[in-house]
């Protein structure tokens, strides 16, 4: 009878943990921006406000609290993108959309990068990301001079010239990041790197007009460097077409 009690209890216990451990989980993820809603600028903000200052964990596709979360972060089909992309919009909006948003994703990106250097498993979750703020990037340095155009008369003119050629700057670094992230063979897989290939093969249409001449030099040449120290057949085919674009200044078919 004893024996039963203490094996009655102990299960009563573990229900009653696994409930409180449910309850965490649940609560924690209730302080992350929607999974099921799409994303705006100030759902970005929000997450990034809530991981510098309340300690609120990165999403990871590990924890399957906050997959879908992630998952949400890096969909194409949250409003940003899905905004700056619509032709039928005005320019403006199209623009204001897409500008609003990128900064707190780059910020993301910091983060991520931060605790990867940490020693944290993100590298998959970091190139995801970095490879949608590529896609971001891209869909705005493509409504830049448009925006711009519809300015020219405005008084405050050569403060939005300055505040595009600020945009065109940071695009240039980003495409750089992306770049070296293919080198650093240590830190992401192969399916990473690929990843990273394919994100700016895809956007180098939107970066290729913006790139100086010291620009196409450095990154031909990190990808040269690569191309040469890689053993792998699938990577360096791929390296090697990203490089070719670059040179060539031509678009994927």
């Amino acid at each position: 009878m004893g024996q039963l009690f203490r094996i009655l209890k102990s299960s009563v216990w573990l229900l009653l943990w696994g409930g409180l451990v449910v309850q965490s989980a649940n609560a924690e993820s209730g302080r992350y921006p929607p999974a099921d809603e799409a994303w705006d600028g100030t759902s970005y903000r929000a997450l990034v406000q809530r991981v510098e200052t309340e300690r609120l964990p990165l999403p990871t596709l590990s924890n399957e609290a906050t997959k879908l979360v992630f998952e949400r972060m890096v969909n194409v089909d949250n409003i940003p993108l899905r905004m700056g992309l619509n032709r039928e919009l005005s320019t403006t909006i199209r623009f204001q959309r897409l500008d609003s948003a990128l900064d707190p994703i780059h910020k993301l990106v910091v983060l991520y990068l931060n605790e990867t250097k940490k020693g944290k498993p993100y590298a998959t979750e970091l190139t995801r990301l970095m490879v949608y703020e590529s896609k971001v990037s891209a869909a705005l340095l493509d409504l830049s001079e448009p925006y711009l155009a519809t300015l020219s008369n405005d008084k405050r003119y050569q403060v939005h010239v300055a505040y595009h050629d600020q945009v065109k700057s940071d695009a240039r670094q980003l495409y750089s990041d992306l770049v070296q992230g293919m080198t650093e063979t240590r830190r992401y897989s192969k399916s990473d790197i690929l990843r990273m290939i394919g994100g700016a093969h895809d956007g180098l249409p939107s970066f290729l007009p913006i790139f100086t001449d010291q620009d196409r030099q450095d990154l031909v040449q990190r990808l040269t460097q690569q191309i040469s120290k890689s053993t792998d057949q699938e990577l360096k085919k791929a390296l090697t077409e990203l490089r070719d674009a670059i040179v060539h200044r031509r678009a994927r078919t």
